[in-house]
């Protein structure tokens, strides 16, 4: 199976190659949201647009993946901030999408992100005294000191929406 990535990021890359032993041909489309999206939606929506391209770059590719990272606040239970990834998989006729674990984000990150004006990346580089962290272990990594890495948690991504590519109980009707 061809899988076309729609992101030239290493972490996004190697999340890819973990979540299926496939080297994907990785090209860069855009996402068609902020550079930083302040939403579920938002990043939801992202992945979705960078599936699609991915799909149309990549002639005879199997399936288009769009992975986005983004932020989102929990205004009803928690009143936090949270990281997400989503992974969106689309094969030209259907779409399917998954996340990967979500993770508070201190306060103080929440609210300089939405003051705007500025990536996570950049804020967690100069906290974290690192460069371009986004492609590498990526928030998740300094906030966990390590335990989870952005590769890791977009791996997770990846397997749930592929999985109905796969397998034979999303296409059997329940009870049958």
């Amino acid at each position: 199976m061809q899988l076309a990535l729609g992101s030239t990021n290493p972490a996004k890359r190697r999340a890819v190659l973990l979540a299926t032993g496939c080297e994907p041909i990785c090209v860069s489309v855009p996402s068609g949201v902020a550079g930083q999206p302040l939403s579920a939606d938002e990043t939801l929506h992202g992945a979705i647009l960078r599936a699609r391209g991915a799909l149309a770059a990549v002639p005879g590719a199997d399936i288009g993946l769009g992975l986005e990272g983004g932020v989102d606040f929990d205004a009803r239970h928690t009143r936090q901030w949270v990281l997400l990834s989503v992974c969106a998989a689309w094969d030209g006729c259907d779409l399917y999408v998954a996340r990967g674990v979500s993770m508070p984000l201190p306060q103080a990150i929440g609210a300089r992100l939405q003051a705007g004006g500025i990536e996570l990346a950049a804020i967690m580089d100069a906290l974290g005294g690192t460069m371009a962290s986004n492609h590498k272990d990526g928030a998740y990594g300094l906030l966990s000191g390590g335990r989870i890495t952005r590769a890791e948690v977009f791996r997770d991504a990846v397997i749930a929406a592929l999985a109905p590519f796969g397998n034979a109980l999303y296409r059997t009707q329940a009870g049958d």
